[in-house]
């Protein structure tokens, strides 16, 4: 369960608060540790029901698909297909649930809704944005979040590391998210990790973070840098700036929907070693720069990502779809 999946917990989460029934279906099996995250599952637990098969849910007003539905997988939902709203969340989402689109679609980002054959429309993801940022250590320089996935590019990330290390005589960095079973990616990082420790950049790995428990972790750091080689939206991005946290990012996807160069955040050439590195040290050499672009980034989130408006445009168009005759 990832970020789609964290998506809809929070969807479910808040629909639930404003008194909707809620029932899921799960398509992995609830034991299989490297697709399911169990405390995730334990919040969608708290506020929806889990049922046996999909048919089960043929009886609700609307059906919500994940946006990684496989036609196959689709074909189940046929019989209630006009009460289908399917949610596509990047390039890899519109490409594996094409080329059979229910009525309804959303799209993250105006990035992905280009890349869908027929019309839709966008509902940009929310979070929960603290109320308050805690007073804390800065004790990283940078970060990244995102599972260790080729997308992520977690090479780039540790490349820059390496030229902040060789710039400035040191450097510590944090990477945010889970390990998945060992492929010849993750030995890689792997391998390339352990040789910087080496070095002396100093590298800290948490595992799967809950996303509540990323308001500890992200006011630590000073800049979250986003090497993703694709991004649909960018949920770490409007993470980061909810934090205060500035963001330098590759020029991509739904990235230059939120990132604004000077104002919320930093862009680079892409996937350049050499603009990430003189882009993050614009930041880390000039606090009141760094603290401006934070403070920025944070009020634009306030303003434009909410949970609250996330929820409130599906549930507008749940009652599109129920009241349709």
């Amino acid at each position: 369960m990832g970020g789609a999946q964290i998506f809809l917990v929070q969807l479910a989460q808040g629909l639930a608060e404003r008194g909707h029934t809620i029932s899921y279906w799960l398509s992995a099996s609830s034991s299989d540790s490297q697709r399911v995250q169990q405390a995730l599952k334990a919040d969608l637990d708290n506020v929806a029901q889990p049922v046996q098969h999909p048919w089960n849910l043929w009886q609700a007003d609307v059906i919500h698909l994940d946006g990684y539905h496989s036609l196959y997988r689709k074909l189940l939902y046929l019989p209630r297909w006009s009460r289908c709203v399917e949610t596509y969340h990047s390039d890899y989402s519109v490409r594996r649930a094409g080329p059979f689109y229910p009525r309804y679609r959303v799209a993250v980002s105006k990035a992905v809704q280009g890349l869908l054959p027929s019309s839709s429309q966008i509902i940009y993801q929310g979070i929960p944005i603290p109320s308050t940022i805690p007073v804390v250590e800065k004790r990283f320089d940078v970060a990244i979040i995102g599972r260790i996935h080729p997308v992520k590019n977690h090479r780039l990330f540790l490349a820059v590391c390496e030229e902040l290390y060789r710039r400035r005589g040191h450097c510590s960095a944090l990477l945010i998210g889970e390990h998945p079973h060992p492929s010849p990616y993750q030995r890689e990082i792997d391998a390339e990790i352990e040789r910087l420790r080496k070095m002396g950049v100093k590298l800290y790995l948490t595992g799967f973070v809950l996303p509540d428990e990323l308001w500890r972790w992200i006011p630590q750091v000073r800049v979250l840098l986003v090497t993703s080689y694709s991004e649909g939206f960018g949920r770490m991005a409007i993470e980061a700036m909810a934090c205060g946290v500035p963001v330098v990012a590759n020029p991509v996807g739904g990235l230059l929907e939120v990132v604004y160069p000077g104002e919320t955040g930093l862009l680079t050439e892409s996937n350049d070693v050499a603009s990430f590195t003189e882009q993050t040290l614009r930041l880390l050499e000039n606090d009141a720069f760094r603290k401006a672009i934070g403070q920025r980034g944070r009020a634009f989130v306030k303003e434009a990502f909410s949970l609250e408006r996330m929820i409130a445009e599906y549930e507008s168009l749940y009652y599109k779809i129920k009241d349709r005759k």
